[in-house]
């Protein structure tokens, strides 16, 4: 009997890790997306309910009336022009106040004095074409000791929230086929997601799925199905107007008369 003492204790070991609840990659974040909102605000709707309200009471309808400014900061000219917009919803944690601006630069300020920590300049090429209404982010996710931003490039970029270095940079798609990003992430518990703009080009929509310490590109799920994929039925049969190709072709010929 003794020769399977050894299998029995190494499948025991296995069944048990198995069974163990996994650890979540940034405990702290992960439990502030699913509480109500406090002084932090670590996603781009306050947490994963998205209702963007805040339990804080320092302020009612009893003094909301006495609210005046407390601080101005210039960006040091970062989305400075006709052509950029400035959308992104700030998030706080521990004081520190993170934003991006329509070039896709992040700035870390003090919260209380506006104070800038520290700059990253996505040195984005100027020379994009496929950004159709204007250059702009939606703003950032935050997670494991990082802020993460989709670029009009259609690159998702990690960022040290200490420091603003770059950590890492996964090309989603390229850009030059008509893809970019432009909505804020989410991260959840090792994970970033990440959604694409492009759909005036005829691009084939989709959410993508990183992990947050390597950028590593961990699945797709399309937004327009393949045949044979769920609700891929309802393409005419023997056609290929899902993929991007096909339908960045029709998008042309709709576009020039001259057909």
């Amino acid at each position: 009997m003794r020769p399977l003492v050894v299998p029995i204790l190494m499948a025991l070991g296995l069944f048990l890790v198995a069974a163990m609840p996994v650890r979540a990659a940034d405990p702290e974040v992960d439990r502030l997306l699913q509480a109500p909102i406090g002084k932090d605000w670590v996603t781009n709707g306050g947490n994963m309910t998205n209702q963007r309200y805040s339990t804080l009471k320092q302020i009612d309808t009893t003094n909301v009336k006495q609210l005046k400014g407390a601080w101005m900061t210039r960006l040091k000219g970062s989305g400075l022009g006709g052509k950029y917009s400035f959308e992104a919803t700030p998030l706080v944690k521990d004081g520190i106040m993170y934003i991006s601006t329509g070039n896709d630069d992040v700035f870390a300020l003090n919260a209380k004095t506006g104070e800038i920590l520290w700059e990253h300049w996505s040195g984005i090429g100027q020379t994009i074409s496929t950004v159709c209404c204007g250059w702009l982010n939606r703003g950032l996710a935050m997670g494991e000791g990082m802020l993460f931003i989709g670029q009009l490039d259609a690159n998702v970029v990690a960022l040290d929230i200490k420091t603003g270095k770059e950590v890492w940079r996964t090309p989603v798609e390229d850009w030059h086929n008509g893809y970019g990003i432009t909505n804020a992430p989410l991260y959840y518990d090792g994970i970033v997601y990440s959604g694409i703009t492009g759909g005036e080009f005829g691009i084939r929509g989709r959410l993508t799925a990183l992990d947050a310490k390597t950028g590593k590109i961990l699945w797709r799920a399309y937004t327009l199905p393949a045949p044979g994929e769920p609700g891929g039925d309802t393409w005419p049969a023997g056609t290929t107007h899902y993929s991007r190709d096909a339908r960045r072709r029709q998008f042309v010929l709709r576009l020039d008369p001259r057909g």
